[in-house]
Order: structure tokens, then C-alpha cells, then sequence
């Protein structure tokens, strides 16, 4: 592989010292994160053991978490299913990626279709 273009380069080292000079986008990616990813365990969602902003929605099969990701597409909220080479066999899952840049009324109206979703693929029984 060959190393980045200087430009890519600059606006790396750019980023990296807005980062250092101001928290508050990184601070909102986490509340942000720990609301998503709460609001989901508490409906019964099994998110595995993520630590990231990286939110996996563990399936199982790989028809479910193909369904279910249509699914959630069609109410506007992409969520790509994964499944195996990527994860191991009876592994599947949505994949979903938080942002600082989500809007709380985002992340609800995401959570009520994963609610929705979810019980029409029998995957939450509430």
C-alpha cells in the first residue's frame, strides 16, 4: 500500500487539533451513543459487548438481519445488515453508526422503527 496523499494528510493532522481544542463534538458522540445504545439494550436488543460508537445489533440469522435491514430502510434509518465472511456463522447483525451530528428527535424516530422492526420480526417480544 502506499501512504496518503499530503492533502489527506493536512486535514487529518486539521481535525486532530480542532479535537484537541474543543471536546464538545466528541462529548455529544458519547451522549449520544449511550442514549442509542441504552434505549436499545432496554428494549432487548443483544448489542454484544461494543465500547464504540460502532453499534452491532446481534441477529443471528442472516435472513432476519437482511429482512430486518430493508425493513428499517423503508422507514428511513440504514442499518446494513452484516453477515458471515465478515462475522462468524449464526452471527449476523445490523450494523449502525452513531454521530455527534444526530439530532435527539434522529435518534428517537431511529429507536421507534428498531422497536417497530424488531416485533414485526419477532426478535423483541414487549
Amino acid at each position: 500500500s502506499t501512504g496518503p496523499p499530503p492533502a489527506v494528510a493536512a486535514a487529518c493532522i486539521a481535525a486532530l487539533d480542532i479535537l484537541e481544542r474543543d471536546t464538545a463534538l466528541v462529548d455529544r458522540l458519547w451522549d449520544n451513543t449511550h442514549y442509542f445504545q441504552g434505549a436499545l439494550r432496554a428494549m432487548g436488543f443483544d448489542l454484544g459487548r461494543t465500547e464504540t460508537p460502532i453499534t452491532p445489533i446481534i441477529l443471528g440469522e442472516e435472513e432476519r438481519a437482511v429482512a430486518m435491514s430493508r425493513d428499517l430502510n423503508e422507514r428511513g434509518v440504514y442499518a446494513p445488515s452484516i453477515a458471515y465472511p465478515i462475522v462468524p456463522r449464526g452471527t449476523a447483525r445490523l450494523r449502525v453508526m452513531i454521530s455527534a451530528m444526530h439530532a435527539r428527535e434522529h435518534l428517537d424516530r431511529a429507536l421507534d422503527a428498531f422497536r417497530d422492526v424488531g416485533r414485526r420480526h419477532n426478535v423483541l417480544t414487549e
